[in-house]
């Protein structure tokens, strides 16, 4: 299994990529792209999901 280190442009933690995922398939495309790691994106998930709400 092939696993690519990374750092998270938020909190500047290294992560790794595992191969299969889509993370993966994004830096292979674009190694020089900046990416967040799991923990960072739940966070942005849900403040976009309290923004949306409300909304409502």
């Amino acid at each position: 299994m092939i696993t690519y280190s990374v750092s998270c442009i938020f909190c500047k933690k290294t992560f790794e990529v595992v191969e299969g995922t889509r993370k993966y398939t994004l830096y292979k495309r674009n190694m020089k792209g900046k990416f967040s790691c799991e923990d960072c994106d739940s966070k942005i998930e849900r403040e976009a999901r309290k923004g949306l709400l409300g909304k409502l």
